[in-house]
Parts: C-alpha cells; structure tokens; sequence
C-alpha cells in the first residue's frame, strides 16, 4: 500500500512539473503579451519579443524579432519557439497566419473593450500557460485597489474628459474601448463617450462645442508636444482655463494588462483629477 501511494505522489509531481514547463521557449508578438507574461512570473521562459517590448532588466534582455506589425518570421521559425503569443488587434493579421500555415504553435489573445475584457483575456493566458492561480490572485489584488480608487472619485464625476489618441485627422476614445474605462474608475465624463465606436473621428468644432474641462493627450504616433500648443489657442475652452492640458505616454495607456491598467489609471489621477 505505502509502495502505491509513493508511486501516487510521484507521478502528481512529474505532471505537476511537466504543467509548468510545457513551455520553455516563448516568443511574444506585441509589448501587452510581454507586460502580461512579467505579470505572470515569466521571465526566463520568454526568449524572444517585439522591438517595442521592454525588457524586465538587464540579466533578462530578449531577442528581438521585429516590430508588431512586421515580425522576422525567419527570425521566428530559427527561435525553435514551442509557444507564439500574439494579439488579434495589434498583430498583422496575415503574418499570423503564415506562422499558423506553418505550424508553428501561436496562441492569439482577444481584442479588449473594457476593463473586464482585459481581466479575462489575461486570465484566459494565464490558464493556458498554467498559471491560473496567480492569475486568479493578480485579478482580485488589482480589483480590490480600484474599489479604493473609485471611493474617491465622486468629486471628479461632473468633470468633462476630452482624450486625443491621434492629431490628423483627430481620432478620440469612444464608448467600445477600455480607455473609457479610465474615467469609470478615476472620474470624469468622456465627452465622447455617446460614440459607438472605439476611436472615432472628430473634428475641432464638436470639441469645441463639448468644452472638455479637461484635455488628454496620448503621446503616439502625432500627437505630441505641439498638440499642447495647438489647443491652447482656443482660450474659450474650460481645459485652457483650467491649465488642464496634459501629455500622458502611449504605454501608460496602450498596453492592455490589468496590473499596467491600474498603473496607467494612478497617473491619471496624479496628473488630472489630484
């Protein structure tokens, strides 16, 4: 009997080893799969990302493959990755499908809307690479600190947001994207929030017209300093008045994982609504 409950408990180890090493030689396809990986604990196991991927220190510097719309697929395939993670919104769609063609393993996470999509995607990856329950655990920690937040935010409640995620032509955040979200949590009232559409198309005079009490300014691809001056000419708009124009970075924003969420959310309280 002790013979057969030695042989139990050795076998639950080797399946509970070979469910965390399943993967060892992971290649991620965009800086929001990297950042979520980090957030898992894996580090090592990463042994390739994208040129606009940070890397988590010195020790841990991974192999570059390309950029997120344009990866080395030969780069890739030389990599021997039993893993590709990638993104359906941000990835090339077609390159996606030549690693797929080539039977190379990639695992494609889903486009988010909404805080809550973020959580499930991220605990739908976390499941796959056998980290549920951590990813259960980083969930409920981030959940818990947004309660916190949100207490706060009534005093900001009446305060009209203007966010600009692009200069020309001027794209802003709608009610389908989670930047929406941002508000929901810290406060605010998106101006553009009626808009079915994630990043719709505006022009100067509907914002004007709206009058934000607050304008912010995604730093990518157009927009940048200049924007700060291009709307301080318009002295009738309450966000002038109020010296409420204000430059956030596109990571702080544009990297969709819950701890980098919340992350993004403290700046915005600091910076805005403090």
């Amino acid at each position: 009997m002790r013979k057969i409950n030695v042989l139990i408990l050795s076998l639950i180890f080797l399946l509970s080893a070979n469910l965390f090493a399943e993967y060892s030689r992971i290649v991620s396809l965009a800086p929001s799969v990297t950042e979520s990986l980090y957030e898992l604990g894996i580090k090592d196991e990463l042994v390739a990302n994208t040129t606009y991927c940070r890397d988590i220190d010195e020790k841990n510097k991974k192999e570059k493959i390309g950029t997120v719309t344009d990866p080395n697929i030969e780069k890739i395939i030389l990599l021997k990755p039993d893993l590709i993670i990638s993104t359906k919104e941000g990835n090339n769609k077609n390159s996606i499908e030549k690693l797929m063609r080539l039977k190379l393993p990639v695992y494609v996470m889903e486009t988010v809307e909404s805080f809550d999509d973020i959580c499930n995607n991220f605990l739908q990856l976390a499941e796959y690479i056998g980290k549920k329950e951590t990813g259960e655990k980083i969930i409920s920690d981030i959940k818990n600190e947004l309660k916190e937040i949100s207490h706060n935010k009534k005093k900001n409640d009446d305060m009209k947001v203007f966010w600009e995620v692009g200069a020309n032509p001027i794209f802003t955040v709608g009610k389908n994207s989670y930047v929406n979200d941002f508000n929901k949590f810290a406060g605010g009232k998106n101006i553009f929030a009626d808009m079915n559409m994630r990043y719709p198309n505006v022009n100067i005079e509907s914002v004007l017209e709206r009058n934000p009490d607050v304008i912010i300014l995604v730093d990518m691809g157009d927009v940048g300093k200049e924007e700060v001056k291009r709307w301080q000419k318009y002295k009738t708009l309450n966000a002038v008045k109020n010296d409420k124009i204000i430059m956030l970075e596109a990571k702080e924003i544009f990297t969709p994982t819950p701890k980098t969420f919340l992350d993004g959310l403290k700046k915005l309280q600091s910076k805005f609504f403090e």
